[in-house]
């Protein structure tokens, strides 16, 4: 007994020490690569690399770092797009082996201004802006982040920007970043930043006698995401133990999307589900991803509720989502209010063989239409049917304006075989950006689920 006792105490100091060690590895790491002074000989890194060598790619670190350059979209999700939000900023990463050499913040229209030649835009994008071509600013269009991730590197690129991957990230994350770290100062600004101040000092310095080549929303938050940096750098380690946590939640919800340009690390992102592709229905079950654009030029999202209901009997579901817009007013009043009428181009996303029925929006049933054509004005009489890989697109207009709510309606049979006798399943999926919704969902006149979606959830039940 007392041997047993003994060997048990020496196992414990040992893991003891090896999780200190690997802890400390972790935070000289970190260190070492925010201040650009890692040594990849070093038995430091060696060690890291050791304790989480289980971790996605921890050895893959000299192919990720050395000479890359990365771009970090800085989404406005109270302007909700595909990817999470509109891309008014984006902060540039260069990296070499030692870490990270430089990082400049940099507003989204420097290298839309830079763009060479025309490419004609997605026909809501037209319909909505009537502008006749497509800029970088609205290239996170598609609602899949592995097919949009290309398109807004090559925008990048014609612009002069070298891109070897993208982290799309939404300002709401920053707002958790300052929820750890507490408050900053950014240099040459008397505001000082905090995770309440920081979006309306944003959009302040983003709208506010705001002029063509005006420069003051990107040296805002160049001075912010300095601030916010050397704040990172300073921090203790139990606050880099929660942005790691906090980081990895993220990744988790879905809200950070990742892809590189290299097929083999992307790969390894795709196995992670952090790639922000559209996946794959449940084996043999369903999948519903409801995916809203606000093209209405205004930050209408931060006052928008949901309410999703779907109906399943037998072989045919009834899907309604309620709209309810809380925005005191039609249009922005700067500076105190940025919102306004909800202009949302909806794409609902079903399996493939799934058979649409009819489609309505605020009790207008639209026409199915091959393809959408040019008009000016929006096309909110129609809606469309795209069928790509596993999955089907149905979009159309559905415009909530203020003070006021409208209810969408879908009715489309299941797809044979998908749901029969036995164990069946739906995926239920959120888009970044949406911080959650309410969804109901009845089969056959019982209650299956009834939750807050604030991350991806699969829900079963059996005949």
């Amino acid at each position: 007994m007392k041997k047993f006792i003994v060997v048990l105490g020496f196992g414990i100091l040992v893991l003891g020490f090896l999780a200190g060690g690997c802890g400390w590895s972790a935070a000289r790491v970190v260190q070492g690569f925010l201040n650009n002074q890692l040594n990849t000989e070093s038995w430091t890194l060696n060690l890291f690399k050791w304790c989480f060598n289980g971790l996605p790619l921890v050895d893959k670190l000299d192919k990720i770092l050395d000479g890359k350059t990365y771009i970090v979209l800085l989404q406005n999700n109270r302007e909700l797009r595909p990817t999470g939000g509109f891309m008014g900023s984006y902060a540039v990463l260069s990296a070499q082996s030692s870490g990270l050499r430089e990082i400049k913040v940099q507003d989204i229209y420097v290298p839309d201004g830079q763009l060479i030649g025309h490419v004609d835009p997605p026909l809501p994008i037209q319909q909505a802006f009537g502008q006749g071509w497509w800029k970088l600013r609205d290239s996170n269009w598609d609602p899949d982040f592995t097919a949009a991730a290309p398109q807004i590197a090559w925008f990048f690129e014609q612009g002069g920007e070298k891109v070897d991957g993208l982290v799309a990230v939404n300002l709401s994350l920053v707002n958790s970043l300052l929820g750890v770290l507490g408050e900053i100062k950014p240099t040459d600004y008397g505001d000082i930043v905090t995770a309440k101040t920081f979006y309306n000092l944003a959009q302040k310095y983003a709208e506010e006698n705001f002029f063509p080549g005006s420069t003051q929303k990107r040296d805002f938050l160049g001075a912010v995401g300095n601030a916010l940096f050397k704040r990172i750098k300073q921090s203790r380690p139990i606050e880099q133990i929660k942005l790691v946590k906090l980081v990895w939640q993220e990744l988790k919800r879905g809200e950070i999307l990742v892809w590189f340009k290299d097929p083999i690390l992307q790969e390894v992102v795709k196995q992670r589900y952090w790639d922000g592709g559209l996946g794959n229905p449940p084996a043999g079950g369903d999948y519903l991803y409801i995916v809203e654009t606000n093209l209405g030029a205004n930050k209408a999202n931060c006052c928008i509720d949901r309410q999703v209901t779907q109906e399943i009997d037998n072989f045919q579901t009834k899907l309604a989502i309620k709209y309810q817009n809380n925005n005191l007013f039609e249009n922005p009043k700067p500076p105190q209010f940025w919102g306004g009428n909800y202009i949302d181009y909806l794409r609902i996303i079903t399996p493939r063989d799934t058979e649409m029925q009819r489609v309505k929006v605020a009790e207008k049933e639209l026409q199915k239409v091959d393809k959408m054509e040019f008009r000016y004005g929006l096309g909110e009489d129609v809606y469309t049917v795209e069928d790509r890989g596993e999955f089907k697109i149905i979009g159309f207009w559905a415009v909530v304006p203020a003070q006021s709510s409208t209810m969408v309606e879908l009715e489309y049979n299941l797809p044979v075989g998908r749901q029969g006798a036995g164990e069946n399943k739906i995926l239920v999926r959120r888009q970044p950006g949406m911080e959650s919704f309410a969804y109901r969902l009845m089969v056959n006149g019982k209650l299956v689920g009834d939750e807050i979606i604030d991350r991806e959830r699969i829900f079963t039940w059996t005949r």
